[in-house]
């Protein structure tokens, strides 16, 4: 990757979503120019559609923060079909890397067909006409993918992830709670016995059905 501070001065808002060729007898090869303006690194995988019609001279790139990646991609019109001019595709995928993700990283490079949806950042279509081919086609990261993936560090039981080591399972809701005591349906007031009361005494326990019809103060002696 390299470092030019004059080439990110005027960035794009959208990338483009195809790149034309005209048509010749002889491969032609048209530049991709992939910013990084963010401040992830990018493991990028330059992927086409036909590998006997579209080649690159790059297919697994690191990017780091504000660099940017030439890529060469050379065409052969002439392997293409007349009323397929816009069947091929040059697919972008792109990944934030970090010492988290290292392993998984390593398995994505290594296999083929391992891409998703969430991690193309762009899809060039390959156009062949008449129009005006331009040299170099700029497309900007992350695009469409999707720069933060989750890490399951936490989620392993392994000695080289040292997250959870010392996690204590939490305790149950209740634990530590007590039970109470059952309500008695009859018993729905206690009075304070004539010991407690000091001068007032004769206090008696009365139950529901009997609250309805005797006053409060049951006996005063």
């Amino acid at each position: 990757s390299r470092s030019n501070s004059s080439l990110f001065s005027k960035m794009t808002t959208t990338n483009p979503d195809k790149i034309i060729f005209n048509h010749s007898e002889t491969p032609t090869t048209r530049r991709i120019l992939i910013r990084n303006p963010t401040n992830n690194v990018f493991i990028l995988k330059v992927v086409p559609t036909s590998s006997s019609v579209i080649s690159t001279d790059a297919s697994n790139i690191m990017l780091k923060p504000r660099n940017f990646v030439p890529v060469n991609i050379t065409v052969k019109t002439t392997a293409i079909p007349l009323f397929e001019y816009e069947s091929h595709a040059l697919n972008i995928y792109a990944r934030p890397y970090s010492t988290a993700n290292h392993k998984c990283i390593q398995e994505w490079i290594a296999n083929s067909g391992t891409e998703n949806l969430k991690q193309r950042m762009q899809s060039l279509t390959i156009k062949v006409s008449k129009e005006y081919s331009a040299r170099d086609t700029v497309v900007d990261l992350p695009g469409s993918a999707q720069d933060v993936e989750p890490t399951i560090w936490a989620q392993n039981s392994r000695p080289d992830c040292p997250l959870d080591m010392d996690t204590n399972t939490a305790m149950l809701f209740d634990a530590d709670c007590l039970t109470a005591q059952a309500i008695d349906p009859a018993d729905t007031r206690f009075t304070p016995t004539g010991s407690s009361c000091g001068a007032i005494a004769g206090w008696a326990m009365a139950t529901a059905a009997e609250w309805l019809h005797l006053p409060v103060a049951m006996g005063v002696n």
